[in-house]
């Protein structure tokens, strides 16, 4: 089967509505819908219950019935934390996000798979992601939370893994 990158993976799950899979990845977007920006201020990032959000229902109701064994979760912004969710529910899973909205705002987690870029408002507290700089932020709708400037450097194969020092590594 052919790899395809994350951001081709994310802009499918958008096409899509919810979610796209892919190989055994499966990618989940962000916010889109009245529902889901609903969600995104009453469900998270520190009130609520995420696991109670449309995203996060449609997410786990397509894992449940994939033919496939889903063993990685790709997710932007709402989808992030939806993925993030399913993980700790889901033993075994491999997660990378994108401008996710994760409340870490002292940092010092162990090495994660999360990236922003500077200046996103909705990922402002995830001091542990990987920051990245949006060189245009003009090019897209939703300026500096965006994804294709880093998701087109990881395919559906890639995953931060630990090497034999601990430290972590594609």
């Amino acid at each position: 089967m052919d790899t395809i990158s994350d951001s081709d993976g994310l802009a499918r799950a958008y096409q899509h509505g919810d979610f796209y899979i892919h190989g055994t990845t499966m990618y989940v977007a962000g916010s889109h819908t009245a529902k889901d920006w609903y969600d995104d201020f009453t469900k998270i990032p520190v009130w609520g219950d995420l696991r109670e959000s449309t995203r996060y229902q449609e997410a786990l109701k397509a894992f449940r019935e994939s033919n496939v064994k889903i063993d990685t979760l790709v997710g932007h912004s709402l989808g992030g934390s939806v993925v993030l969710e399913m993980q700790k529910n889901f033993e075994g899973l491999k997660t990378r996000t994108y401008g996710a909205p994760v409340f870490n705002p002292m940092g010092g987690e162990e090495p994660v798979d999360r990236y922003r870029n500077w200046f996103d408002p909705s990922s402002v507290f995830d001091r542990s992601a990987e920051r990245s700089f949006k060189t245009n932020p003009f090019n897209s709708y939703n300026l500096t939370h965006d994804y294709r400037n880093i998701g087109g450097r990881f395919n559906d194969t890639q995953i931060l893994q630990n090497n034999d020092d601990g430290k972590m590594m594609l």
